[in-house]
């Protein structure tokens, strides 16, 4: 199911979040987004947090900049049930379109995105410190 995710949920979220990324984002990140008023926020929930996708909503443009799924749960649906709900979000609020960043070599989720209708649009040449990797800038219309 999904919900609103609250500050509850933190410990939840960092837990989450150490094991999906090499690189998790901080305490302090997660809290920064919790306290943006763009911010929207949701968390997919059987029992316990399974996972969850923070964004922001600047004017028209959405931008995600954390999904997560835990990962004995990938390939079940909840990213993709998590996206759906952002992006229709964004659209009740005028959104006109939507970007992230992706690794590049993180094939599963630029699938993820490319069946949502998400396409490349840019590279961030060593976008990423604790690799070096690129990251693919991905965007699409959110305007049907």
């Amino acid at each position: 199911m999904i919900t609103a995710l609250t500050l509850e949920d933190l410990p939840r979220i960092i837990e989450v979040e150490q094991q999906a990324y090499p690189r998790p984002w901080s305490e302090r990140m997660f809290l920064q987004e919790f306290a943006n008023p763009l911010g929207i926020t949701f968390g997919f929930r059987r029992e316990k947090l399974l996972g969850y996708i923070f964004a922001w909503m600047i004017f028209e443009d959405l931008h995600i900049n954390n999904i997560a799924v835990d990962p004995r749960e990938r390939r079940s649906g909840i990213g993709s049930a998590l996206l759906q709900a952002t992006i229709e979000t964004a659209r009740l609020q005028g959104g006109g379109h939507a970007t992230l960043e992706v690794r590049s070599s993180n094939l599963t989720a630029v699938a993820l995105y490319a069946k949502f209708g998400f396409v490349k649009v840019a590279s961030r040449l060593g976008y990423y410190e604790d690799t070096g990797e690129d990251a693919i800038v991905m965007g699409m219309r959110l305007s049907k």
